[in-house]
């Protein structure tokens, strides 16, 4: 219950001047700040930001102790979170985001990986689920060789490696290639334990890199958790497109917003001469984002350093200091920065349309 006294009344005044970068409205109108208590020179702010290490949440928050300061008063930030999230199959997961894909063969497991050890390095607290039942690969691609444990009270604990906690169906095969003949409703039982049985401890993210289509994995995920919002990772060319079309309705159709789009085998990178190829085509990503009002988040080429860390079972963004890497670090900005909208959006309890395609200046 927030106290209604003259100096709390003050900062909340004076935080007035602190506007969203993306909701275009100040904090205090939209229902971000909740409760502000002062005593002995300094205020304890509860704000509800609740999408870790993005840029945009990082700048509101430096906005607000700016604010704060200028009446002499030294501020102490902590979150509040949502009082749906306590109550969700996963209470301890702040934001659920899937990673997926129209058709197969996009690069969505790459694209998975990476974006989970971007956002590991910032110091966020990462799951990682792979939800490929008949083709679960991310164990490889990450290096990890750990199996999983279970707790006292029988939950799984999944192993962690590189600061990213991973679950996955690969780990319940006796061997690497034996392949897992399922049927419908085995796979929804299978996925729903992994999700729910999962002793996930507390995560910022839980990244769910989801097989291609529309089909039993991506409505077991959306009717067993609450989704922040989906990735979807496309190729430019046609037939891609036409896949990826029915990928976002599914999610839209399922009242699921959609992040963005991340086209991937943007062009070849030829290590060589140093020019770039388009040998899928281009615009494809542009032309679906533009088609469905969300951002292109990303634009990844085809670099042979991508493709040589996933034979070394580590992300690029892992391996080295690149170009690629550097692209991954970005893509990881724009999509916290889209949770972080919708998460406030929802906060202020307007409508999903009022997020758009709108991009900050740290997307530039």
């Amino acid at each position: 219950m927030q106290r209604d006294d003259e100096p709390a009344t003050e900062v909340r005044d004076r935080l007035r001047s602190v506007e969203d970068p993306v909701l275009e409205s100040d904090v205090v109108e939209l229902g971000l700040v909740d409760e502000i208590d002062v005593d002995d020179g300094t205020a304890e702010i509860s704000v509800a930001l609740d999408a870790p290490y993005a840029p945009d949440e990082r700048t509101i928050a430096d906005r607000i102790r700016e604010e704060v300061e200028t009446l002499g008063i030294e501020p102490s930030l902590s979150v509040v979170e949502p009082d749906a999230k306590s109550e969700s199959p996963v209470p301890g997961v702040k934001n659920v985001v899937p990673i997926a894909s129209g058709k197969g063969g996009v690069g969505k497991t790459t694209v998975a990986t990476n974006l989970a050890a971007a956002l590991a390095e910032t110091g966020a607290r990462v799951g990682l689920l792979d939800a490929d039942v008949y083709g679960p690969n991310v164990p490889s691609m990450i290096g990890i060789e750990a199996r999983p444990g279970m707790s006292p009270d029988g939950d799984i604990v999944p192993p962690e490696a590189d600061g990213i906690t991973l679950m996955s169906t690969a780990f319940l095969l006796e061997e690497e290639t034996d392949p897992a003949m399922l049927r419908g409703p085995m796979v929804d039982k299978l996925l729903g334990q992994l999700i729910q049985e999962t002793d996930w401890g507390e995560l910022d993210y839980l990244l769910v890199d989801l097989p291609p289509g529309t089909g039993d994995e991506q409505l077991t995920l959306m009717q067993h958790v609450p989704v922040t919002g989906a990735v979807v990772v496309t190729t430019p060319e046609d037939v891609a497109l036409a896949d990826v079309r029915k990928g976002i309705r599914m999610f839209v159709d399922q009242d699921v917003p959609v992040l963005g789009i991340v086209e991937n085998m943007t062009a070849y990178l030829c290590p060589d001469c140093g020019g770039e190829h388009e040998l899928y085509g281009s615009g494809g990503g542009e032309q679906i984002a533009g088609e469905f009002d969300v951002p292109l988040l990303a634009e990844i080429p085809m670099d042979p350093e991508i493709r040589s860390s996933g034979d070394a079972d580590k992300p690029v963004t892992v391996l080295q200091d690149t170009q690629a890497a550097t692209q991954f670090r970005e893509l990881r900005d724009r999509v916290t920065n889209r949770v972080g909208a919708i998460n406030r959006v929802v906060t202020a309890g307007r409508p999903l349309s009022d997020v758009g395609d709108a991009e900050t200046d740290a997307w530039q």
